[in-house]
């Protein structure tokens, strides 16, 4: 686990929640109603992260967006899946994260669907990603894409678009810029991935993300729930009990978000 929750208690805990508060408010008042999306990666193997994080959002019932790798998911492990989905029902949107989540590039930053590889090879693969989740999850799959390391070639989004996906997701800035019938839905906050040298750099980084998230109108708070602990656990039930407490924000999937924005 990263250090950002390593002094995540007692009064640290009182003041992060504190703040959290303040700063959703702030970007109400300054942005009007903001809207949100949670996105968790790496999604096919059951677990107790996984439950433990499915059961807060259906506490909440605020939706999240599950991106699924479809060489992960078997029908077997599906089955241990579906509870959720059903008591979910349309809070849960179940999507395609790559094919196997696996590295191809030589040097540079790690993408599956990057610059190395063939263009048919990465259509292929996307195809086949896209079968297996439909033959599986059936009419749970929604037609929308998140590639691993949130990076991807032009050509895979060319892809992605000539194969029926509606959307793409990944970090806020990324280039290149999505071709004409995909729609970019970016996240902004990655709770479980920060790079910063110390806890209060941390957090400093993660409230200032939620706030540039407001302000572009559509905030995107990625997780990693096999990456959390008690302490990421805890400051996840802070944040969707503030979200669904607030007044102005409301919370979407992709498939409501790709018709708004």
């Amino acid at each position: 686990m990263n250090a950002l929750y390593e002094d995540f208690k007692g009064a640290r805990l009182a003041a992060v929640e504190e703040r959290l508060g303040l700063t959703l408010a702030q970007g109400v008042e300054k942005h009007g109603n903001p809207l949100f999306f949670f996105r968790a990666d790496d999604i096919g193997v059951p677990g107790r992260n996984f439950a433990r994080m499915m059961e807060l959002f259906l506490q909440y019932r605020l939706p999240l967006c599950l991106a699924v790798v479809p060489t992960w998911l078997t029908r077997q492990r599906w089955e241990a899946l579906v509870p959720f989905a059903n008591r979910g029902g349309g809070l849960f949107c179940w999507h395609q994260h790559g094919w196997r989540h696996v590295n191809h590039e030589v040097k540079g930053k790690k993408q599956e669907f990057g610059p190395a590889r063939p263009v048919s090879d990465i259509r292929n693969d996307l195809a086949k990603g896209r079968q297996r989740l439909e033959a599986i999850l059936s009419h749970r799959f929604a037609p929308f894409f998140t590639p691993p390391w949130n990076r991807c070639t032009l050509e895979t989004m060319a892809a992605l678009v000539s194969l029926g996906f509606e959307g793409i997701s990944r970090s806020a800035g990324n280039a290149p810029e999505p071709p004409a019938g995909l729609r970019e839905i970016s996240v902004h906050v990655d709770l479980h991935t920060r790079k910063e040298p110390s806890p209060g750099l941390g957090w400093q980084a993660l409230f200032d993300e939620l706030s540039q998230g407001m302000e572009s109108g559509v905030c995107g708070i990625m997780l990693h729930h096999m990456r959390m602990n008690d302490a990421a656990f805890l400051f996840l039930e802070f944040l969707l009990r503030q979200i669904a407490a607030q007044k102005g924000i409301e919370a979407a999937t992709f498939t409501t978000l790709a018709h708004r924005i």
